[in-house]
């Protein structure tokens, strides 16, 4: 384990120095740092995976939303490396990797176990989050809107998910207690920071930090719990 959590902390230092380069308006240094973080939680999973005794299809397809994640980094890392008109078109195909590696992380661990079914409860959380936020002025969303409620009501069923497997105790129970609230605060400072008013410019450099840190801690967390599902 001493590699992995190795790993994990070089993870979240350069999550960090991509802030900080972000902050500062360093495109190369941001998406160089970007790039390793995304890097770093694969290798992660591909240590968790050498690791286990036996390795499942769960964790092949683990594996995949990880590499997934690191490919949306990558393309949303180039944002600022195209004309400004094609930079909407972009965040959409920056986006899609996320939402299909969402897709995947949702399915293995609903289908990890049993659950109660007031869960479900959690479904509209998210999306009535980011309908009240653009309702209120502080996002202004646009024609994004229902893509972005969409992608809300996705990363509500991420919560639901890991909350399932979280109240199933065990070493992946333990894992999944954060990560989907690590995601929706991510996912919220990015779009915040991306479509959000004047009120919310002020705030700018730490949604930097509240938008890469949680996401990062969340990507290793899955990470890792490649050695349990």
């Amino acid at each position: 384990m001493t590699t992995i959590y190795i790993l994990t902390g070089a993870c979240m230092i350069v999550s960090l120095v991509t802030a900080i380069f972000r902050n500062f308006h360093k495109e190369r240094g941001r998406l160089a740092s970007k790039l390793t973080a995304s890097l770093l939680f694969c290798a992660i999973g591909l240590v968790a995976a050498t690791m286990r005794t036996d390795f499942n299809v769960r964790a092949a397809w683990l594996l995949a939303a990880l590499l997934l994640g690191g490919l949306g980094d990558v393309l949303l890392g180039l944002d600022h490396f195209v004309v400004p008109e094609r930079q909407s078109f972009l965040f959409l195909i920056g986006g899609a990797p996320f939402f299909i590696g969402h897709i995947i992380y949702v399915v293995l661990l609903l289908s990890y176990g049993s659950f109660s079914p007031f869960l479900f409860l959690l479904i509209p959380f998210v999306p009535l989050l980011f309908l009240s936020l653009h309702l209120g002025k502080v996002f202004d969303l646009g024609r994004s809107l229902p893509f972005l409620l969409l992608y809300g009501t996705m990363l509500s069923v991420m919560l639901l998910s890991t909350f399932a497997v979280a109240t199933q105790g065990g070493n992946i129970g333990k894992l999944m207690i954060f990560p989907g609230i690590l995601f929706t605060i991510s996912d919220t400072a990015l779009f915040l920071n991306r479509f959000g008013s004047k009120r919310a410019s002020k705030i700018e450099p730490a949604l930097s930090f509240l938008i890469m840190l949680p996401y990062y801690a969340a990507q290793s967390l899955f990470a890792i719990s490649v050695l349990y599902i």
